[in-house]
């Protein structure tokens, strides 16, 4: 009997080392919490930058051939504190007067803006991001405003384009971001989802405050 405690003994206290230097043991680990999946629309001009932004933060393969969206397409963006399914919509001239028909069941609004275009075409995506924000499925929704395209020789920052679009005036009454982003940094255009995030799960919002 003794020997058999002794042995018992010994292949609890080596399980407890095994546990304790692989930290990955399943008995040893609780399981992660599933993160939230919130629905989000993804909306901006033609050729602001949409279709190559989203294909990059879904982990997709990028090909020189990539097309712009004509209708809509979703992507699964995952962050570390939830899952964000963006529904990206065209931003041709055809396509911008059907963008309310996709706007139900949102939860938060990307809107892309190509920092390196001139003038007419920023005051154009200033009236295209009012108008959208004044649907009754998006006028209380948090805002993130990716400044695209800061890579663009000339391009503006993203202080200079958010007083060139108003978005204190467009975005009063929401809570709002704007993040400059480009293809080459796209981990800038994450961090900018992460606050989104924030926006639309006060908690979340309250757990990064407090590890600051």
């Amino acid at each position: 009997m003794g020997e058999k405690c002794q042995w018992c003994s010994l292949m609890c206290a080596l399980c407890r080392i095994g546990c304790y230097r692989c930290g990955q043991t399943l008995c040893c680990k609780e399981p992660a919490a599933p993160r939230p999946t919130y629905p989000v629309i993804a909306i901006g001009l033609s050729q602001a930058g949409k279709s190559l932004l989203c294909a990059l933060l879904s982990a997709e393969t990028v090909t020189d051939e990539l097309q712009p969206t004509v209708g809509f397409s979703v992507k699964a963006v995952q962050l570390p504190t939830a899952i964000l399914n963006v529904k990206e919509l065209g931003g041709g001239d055809n396509v911008r007067k059907y963008w309310s028909h996709y706007f139900e069941g949102a939860l938060g609004v990307v809107y892309v803006v190509d920092s390196s275009s001139n003038d007419d075409d920023v005051d154009l995506a200033a009236a295209e991001l009012k108008e959208a924000l004044s649907h009754p499925s998006l006028e209380t929704l948090p805002l993130l405003v990716l400044a695209n395209k800061q890579d663009v020789q000339g391009a503006r920052s993203a202080d200079e384009l958010s007083r060139m679009m108003g978005l204190d005036v467009i975005a009063r009454n929401r809570e709002w971001h704007i993040q400059p982003c480009s293809k080459n940094d796209v981990e800038a255009a994450r961090q900018g989802l992460g606050k989104l995030v924030t926006f639309m799960c006060p908690e979340k919002q309250a757990v990064e405050e407090n590890r600051i």
